[in-house]
Formats: C-alpha cells, sequence, structure tokens
C-alpha cells in the first residue's frame, strides 16, 4: 500500500491510508497528514493557559473574548 504524503511539501511519511489517525503523528483531522518537519515547524507556537472560571463564568462569547484578550495584554505587561 503507498505512503501518505505531507499536505504541505508533499513529502513521503511513514504511514498508509489504513493506518487510524489515533496512532498518527501529525495527523490534522479535516486536512490530513503532515511530515515530521512540517508538523514541527507548524506546531512551535507560544501558548497562553486561560483560566477554567473565565469559561464558567462567562455566558456571553463576545464578552469571554473579550476577558481572554485583556488577560493576554495583561500576561506581556512587563513587571
Amino acid at each position: 500500500m503507498t505512503k501518505d504524503t505531507c499536505i504541505i511539501c508533499g513529502v513521503e511519511t511513514p504511514y498508509t491510508a489504513d493506518t487510524h489517525i489515533d496512532i498518527r503523528i501529525g495527523y490534522i483531522e479535516g486536512a490530513g497528514q503532515l511530515c515530521k518537519n512540517c508538523y514541527s515547524v507548524g506546531t512551535d507556537r507560544s501558548h497562553t493557559a486561560i483560566p477554567n472560571y473565565f469559561f464558567e463564568n462567562t455566558p456571553n462569547d463576545m464578552d469571554l473574548g473579550a476577558k481572554v484578550r485583556h488577560f493576554y495584554y495583561e500576561q506581556k505587561k512587563p513587571s
């Protein structure tokens, strides 16, 4: 069986079409398989952890977005 290719660069990956997605590395549901390099580059991001109470205590999505953005900028301020 032929190997899947990376959806970004076209390089052959170690996975075939019958390899279940739960055991693949670099598979993006709705898009397809990434090679090790494209997956590593694409996942090299910084993250911000948002407290659960933001979601639990804010029923309106617009208000939630404002809270998250405010929290993000508060975290970036120099101490």
